[in-house]
């Protein structure tokens, strides 16, 4: 028996390699950033070190790796000082921020909010790693490995320990700040 696939959808035009772009269009990397803010996001602060070492930054691009073994993934720009801390450290946390917590995001991300004391607290028996108080969720993971993607890195943690609250998460969309009903 001979069986044959048929598309569901037919091209008119032949079909593009993958991740080809048109070379008459170029590519808009504005309208590009654009389209990636439609997807809405939780913020989270990214930590390494702790006490005087202590680094955090902010950021969006976070996601859970796999379930077993326990694994995380954040994405870091090659610029951030926070990407040779983490090619540099074994170990990094990460505090999903509470609607509450968006002096936090700011602070992290380079605007510095003059009243605020962020709490972080260290976890025992993990020397180097602190977590901020009151996240919705935090994480300490121990990194596994390192992958290049593009301008960022994509660093892969086995969560050692967790822990999580009852707090409306804290959401970015579109360029803004939002959160969720309970």
């Amino acid at each position: 028996m001979n069986a044959r696939a048929t598309p569901a959808v037919e091209s008119r035009s032949a079909p593009a390699e993958c991740g080809d772009m048109p070379e008459s269009e170029g590519f808009d990397e504005a309208r590009f950033r654009r389209a990636l803010s439609r997807f809405a996001t939780g913020v989270v602060v990214i930590s390494t070190g702790c006490g005087d070492a202590l680094h955090a930054m902010t950021a969006n691009a976070f996601m859970s790796g796999s379930l077993k073994p326990p694994l995380i993934v954040v994405s870091v720009g090659h610029r951030a000082r926070m990407h040779a801390r983490l090619m540099d450290d074994a170990l990094f946390g990460v505090s999903v921020l509470s609607d509450q917590q968006e002096p936090h995001s700011r602070h992290f991300a380079g605007d510095p909010q003059s009243s605020l004391a962020p709490g972080f607290a260290e976890i025992d028996g993990l020397p180097g790693i602190a977590l901020l108080d009151r996240a919705v969720a935090r994480f300490a993971a121990r990194i596994v490995d390192r992958h290049p993607c593009g301008d960022h890195t994509l660093f892969i943690g086995e969560v050692l320990t967790f822990a999580l609250d009852e707090h409306a998460p804290l959401v970015f969309f579109g360029g803004r700040y939002a959160s969720v009903a309970r």
